[in-house]
């Protein structure tokens, strides 16, 4: 699914002073891309992607998903779009602690979990968690729970992943593990990936690094 900024503007209040975090910008993404943002911390990348997967709305510009100006909609509009077509991978797993690893993959699609029982178990085999299923989060490593959390993105078959510093967390070998499934899984399905990330190694791997300093776009 192709995603296309026009001139976007975050700025955020502060007591008194109004801090610009992103300063007017536009670039597009093709359909079945795996784009790469980096950038110095506090440069509006997380930020951006947030906007970008529709959790939240920018001060000015636009932002269109599929052809379609995404921010003319009210929440619930953008609730529906985030459930159709958009998966998040967060640095943190934020799995629901009274939930066993198969209810939490289930979470985004809930009033469909017995037609998308089957499939979690797939992912969840992909994973290589599948003996792992009715565990809970505390029984978990934090490689084993930020997996749940992949498979979590990709339950509802997302036309885009957003993924957000997702192996800030991990030791070197379980990173490795979530890398290679992110970007298989973009081979495999065409999802198109948008990644933040400070791991320069990966660059290699993307279609285009997007380098952003204050807000603004250095490199595209």
């Amino acid at each position: 699914m192709d995603i296309k900024v026009e001139s976007l503007t975050k700025n955020y209040k502060k007591e008194k002073l109004d801090i610009e975090v992103l300063k007017d910008i536009s670039f597009t993404i093709a359909s079945g891309q795996k784009i790469i943002f980096n950038g110095p911390s506090g440069a509006g990348k997380s930020t951006l992607i947030h906007i970008l997967g529709l959790m939240e709305r920018p001060t000015s510009g636009k932002v269109y998903i599929g052809n379609i100006d995404c921010f003319i909609g009210d929440d619930k509009y953008l609730c529906d779009m985030r459930k159709k077509n958009i998966g998040f991978i967060f640095q943190f797993h934020y799995l629901m602690p009274d939930f066993t690893v198969l209810e939490n993959i289930l979470l985004p699609v809930w009033s469909e979990k017995n037609i998308k029982f089957k499939q979690a178990q797939d992912i969840l085999t992909k994973v290589g968690l599948l003996h792992r299923q009715d565990h809970f989060p505390n029984m978990l490593s934090g490689g084993e729970q930020q997996r749940v959390a992949f498979a979590r993105a990709f339950i509802n078959n997302p036309k885009i992943i957003f993924a957000d510093e997702p192996t800030g967390n991990l030791d070197k070998d379980t990173g490795l593990i979530i890398e290679s499934l992110l970007f298989e899984s973009s081979l495999q399905t065409g999802v198109t990936i948008v990644l933040v990330t400070h791991d320069e190694k990966l660059n290699s791997k993307a279609d285009r690094v997007i380098k952003i300093v204050n807000g603004e776009i250095c490199t595209i």
